[in-house]
Formats: structure tokens, C-alpha cells, sequence
């Protein structure tokens, strides 16, 4: 199996999984009173919705077949749910693990994606690269925020439909990650 097969089924493995614990740990805030986390926990739930969508494409081009999606992503519902915590916890998690997908998991595939001269590939991985980092620094925005018992302020939240980047208020008039315009942003 070439590397960049490899790579994809990982990253869509990955996202899957944290966007159903995403939405998970949305439940979670929600019941503990905290409707602003439970939002952005939504918003980036969505987000990693559409970093399966643009990997499915990728490897639907590479390999040059329809991907069955469900053949290979096997989520563990009672495991995902076994380990939610409380709310502070889960951002904590979130973190790690948007951070372990910027550092380490999508800095590898995109050097193996330039490696193999795959843009396609390259640019779903890069996306989806810096989308994550974006994610990781506003769940810990929030955790700081919640760990200093500041209010949380209702804000809308915008997702770029291409990339997957989160803005608040309103939508930029161009993506700051992708360069699309304010039309591909969606109101969560």
C-alpha cells in the first residue's frame, strides 16, 4: 500500500474519531452548563467533518475509485463515550490531540505528500494542518478562560466549508488559511 494511502486512511480514521468525540464532549458541556464550550465543540466537530471530506476526495483521486468510507472507519462508540470526562478534561484532550495532528501527524504527511509529488494530496493534508492549529489554540483559549472561571460571552461561529477554520462574529471577507471567499463560510 503506498505511503500516501497510508496516510489518508489515518487521517480519516483520526478526524472521524475526533469529530464524534467532539460531539460527545459537546454533550458534555452542555449538561455541565457551559452552552458557549458546547458550541465550539460543535463548530469544530463540523470542522473535522469537512478534513474527512476533503481526504476521502484525495484518496478517491489517488487511487482513482469510489471510496467506501465505512469498509475501513470503524468508531468505538462505548470507548469514545467510556472517555468523557468532565469538561475541563476533554478540552485538555482536545488539545493534545489537535496539537499531536499540527506537530507531529500532518507535519509527516505532508512532507511524504511533496516526497511523492502529490498536490492534491499535499493540499488536503495542509488544510487540514492548519485548520488544527487554529482548533488547538481556541480550546485553549476556552480552557483558560473556564479554568479562571471567566464568563463566556454567546458569540456566533463561522466554519470555512473548504478548509475547516473557525472564526467568530462574523465570517472573514477571504479564509485566512485557504484564501475563499466569506461565501464559503457557514454559521454553526
Amino acid at each position: 500500500m503506498s505511503v500516501l494511502i497510508k496516510n489518508l486512511k489515518e487521517a480519516i480514521i483520526g478526524e472521524s474519531n475526533a469529530k464524534r468525540k467532539y460531539e460527545l464532549y459537546a454533550e458534555k458541556a452542555k449538561e455541565e452548563q457551559l452552552p458557549e464550550i458546547s458550541h465550539l465543540f460543535k463548530a469544530i466537530s463540523s470542522a473535522e467533518a469537512i478534513h474527512i471530506k476533503n481526504h476521502i476526495k484525495a484518496l478517491s483521486i489517488l487511487t482513482n475509485t469510489k471510496i467506501n468510507f465505512e469498509a475501513f472507519v470503524k468508531l468505538n462508540e462505548e470507548l469514545l463515550r467510556n472517555n468523557i470526562q468532565d469538561t475541563k478534561s476533554n478540552l485538555r484532550d482536545a488539545i493534545k490531540g489537535e496539537t499531536y495532528e499540527t506537530k507531529l501527524m500532518y507535519k509527516e504527511f505532508v512532507k511524504n505528500a511533496v516526497k511523492e509529488e502529490n498536490e492534491v494530496v499535499e493540499l488536503s493534508f495542509m488544510l487540514a494542518r492548519k485548520a488544527e492549529k487554529v482548533h488547538a489554540n481556541l480550546f485553549k483559549k476556552c480552557l483558560k478562560r473556564l479554568e479562571k472561571n471567566q464568563k463566556f460571552d454567546t458569540q456566533k461561529i463561522f466554519v470555512c466549508q473548504i478548509c475547516g477554520n473557525v472564526e467568530f462574529e462574523e465570517a472573514p471577507l477571504i479564509c485566512p488559511l485557504c484564501d475563499h471567499s466569506q461565501n464559503f463560510y457557514k454559521e454553526i
